[in-house]
């Protein structure tokens, strides 16, 4: 990881009688793995965890608090033999997506098609559809079900 990941932690029942449930605190994955959790509520305080596993172990309550990723997961790079660096991770890269209706049609004439390229004709990967794949069925992948919204990213509309 080479970018900052933002999570939050929820919390279902309130074990203490502090922090109370709902969102109850805010937090950074650092690239280094460190983690930094701001607790929200009448007494906020920030704390720095060297492990991410180590703030969930103490704050998680037997499950009773998650974290929940606010960003997605990091793309992987992947290999392609027309980049030298292996592949542009799918998240990254000076050329956003665009996805638009195709010209296919049913016997209804209803479109049943969306396309996604990368924007000025960059060429993609396998990992990259993967990648959006996995974003656009989470059911199929547990690593995405802890995300609770859909990854908007830069996709966009456009031709």
């Amino acid at each position: 990881m080479d970018q900052p990941r933002r999570f939050h932690l929820q919390r279902t029942t309130d074990i203490t009688g502090v922090s109370g449930t709902g969102r109850v605190a805010d937090g950074v994955l650092w690239p280094d793995g460190t983690a930094s959790v701001r607790w929200r509520g009448e007494r906020p305080s920030s704390v720095a965890w060297d492990r991410l596993a180590d703030a969930e172990h103490v704050h998680g309550h037997g499950g009773h608090t998650v974290i929940v990723w606010d960003d997605p997961e990091p793309a992987p790079a992947g290999d392609c033999p027309h980049c030298p660096d292996g592949h542009t991770p799918a998240d990254s890269g000076s050329q956003p997506w665009h996805a638009w209706v195709g010209p296919e049609r049913d016997g209804d004439g209803q479109p049943t098609t969306i396309h996604v390229a990368r924007a000025a004709g960059a060429h993609v990967a396998e990992s990259d559809a993967e990648w959006i794949s996995t974003r656009l069925n989470p059911a199929e992948n547990p690593a995405v079900l802890p995300q609770r919204r859909p990854y908007i990213g830069r996709l966009g509309r456009g031709a």
